[in-house]
């Protein structure tokens, strides 16, 4: 994979320009253009001249702004460039491609990331050139005719704590012993060709939430990442708290007031305590039931999605246990957002991640009737489910990319 990279635009107002028009999801003329930016009309003028030439802008039509003539709209051309997102998850390793709107263009899954890191790392490349190969196969090709590789600016990598996102390191992620301490960021740059970036999952499901959101980048958004674990992440007119080491966000062992049992850290009724995923599965299976997965041997299901699954198909039918079990995930979530509202103060909560599709229908009403309670409720903060499926932290890794080379806020 040959590298590549955009000098040609890195000049702040370039992207300042270019930035505005892509956060107007409904098409900017060039006087909306110069407002948002704060640039002249003439430097404005010039500077999306240059963007139209490299294909990065296109015009889409005119419209009416009062009286006068129609004005030319301006919009982002996704095509213009790629990103490419890696999820490194010890359930399996995630690979998209996206576009300047965060829209994925290939994907593919290549199992668990194993316990060899070069090894792991030598799979991810492969995955990814053969994404482009089939981009390639398939005729795609940006607005000026040029092919996938071509316009891919780069790697980025989402993987869950903890890491050192400054170093591009690896340092302990949970049930990922083999990978502590790898420079994952430069190993992968080495093995593409590529450069490549590494943050935690948690802030690359937000970013990707920010980069395709409609005026997110202007507002304080707290993001809650629902995965085998839960996590968070909050970002303030358009930039990331990372905190002084990467592990802002690490809200497992909030308290969250409930009657629940003792925690491993000491205290009682921690957060992860009622929604860590094999907390709650060790839960039905230990009480044997006769229903779901409380007589199924863990062995002979493929994953904790899949058990996951079938814990809540019991609740859905009326399990007793299953539905108490799915009540106190979304009761415990939404003490715990009580909490990180007061907090934060956001103007949006989003709630996601890989399991989080699964568990809403059961777990959003009880989320929603505690996290409005007292000051949510009062500070009219949005709750809501965010749009990305599955796939949200390698969209989220890949528009991480976008945003370091793309951002006026992140450079």
């Amino acid at each position: 994979m040959r590298g590549s990279s955009m000098p040609d635009i890195g000049a702040k107002n370039e992207l300042v320009v270019l930035d505005a028009i892509r956060n107007a999801p409904e098409g900017s003329s060039q006087s909306e253009v110069v407002r948002r930016s704060g640039l002249s009309r003439q430097a404005v003028s010039l500077i999306t001249r240059r963007l139209m030439e490299r294909g990065l802008v296109e015009t889409d039509g005119t419209r009416g702004e009062g009286r006068g003539k129609p004005r030319t709209v301006l919009r982002v051309s996704p095509s213009s460039l790629l990103a490419a997102g890696v999820h490194l998850d010890p359930a399996g390793i995630s690979l998209v491609m996206v576009d300047l709107g965060a829209n994925v263009v290939a994907e593919r899954a290549i199992g668990p990331p194993g316990t060899d890191p070069d090894a792991g790392v030598h799979r991810i490349a492969e995955g990814l050139e053969e994404l482009l190969a089939s981009l390639h196969g398939e005729g795609w090709h940006s607005p000026s005719g040029q092919r996938a590789s071509d316009v891919l600016l780069g790697i980025g990598v989402a993987a869950p704590g903890g890491l050192d996102s400054r170093r591009g390191v690896l340092v302990d992620p949970p049930w990922m012993p083999g990978w502590w301490n790898s420079s994952l960021a430069e190993m992968l740059s080495h093995a593409t060709g590529r450069p490549a970036v590494l943050d935690k999952d948690t802030n690359a499901a937000l970013a990707a939430e920010i980069w395709a959101g409609d005026r997110l980048s202007e507002q304080t958004v707290l993001y809650i990442y629902v995965s085998a674990g839960i996590g968070s992440a909050v970002a303030s007119r358009g930039r990331v708290q990372r905190g002084s080491t990467t592990q802002a966000g690490e809200i497992g062992h909030l308290p969250t007031g409930l009657d629940g049992p003792l925690c491993g850290c000491g205290r009682r009724a921690c957060l992860s305590v009622f929604t860590d995923v094999r907390a709650m599965l060790s839960r039905f299976d230990a009480a044997g039931t006769g229903t779901g997965p409380g007589t199924t041997d863990p062995s002979e299901v493929a994953d904790d999605g899949e058990r996951l699954d079938a814990l809540l198909a019991a609740a859905t039918a009326g399990d007793p246990l299953g539905s108490q079990i799915a009540r106190e995930h979304g009761t415990a979530l939404g003490e715990a957002l009580r909490t990180l509202i007061g907090i934060h103060d956001p103007h949006r909560v989003i709630i996601g991640g890989p399991y989080w599709r699964a568990l809403e229908p059961l777990s959003m009403p009880h989320v929603l009737e505690r996290a409005m309670q007292g000051n949510g409720g009062r500070r009219g903060v949005t709750i809501s489910s965010s749009a990305f499926g599955d796939d949200v932290g390698a969209i989220g890794a890949a528009t991480l990319y976008l945003g370091r080379e793309l951002s006026p806020t992140v450079r």
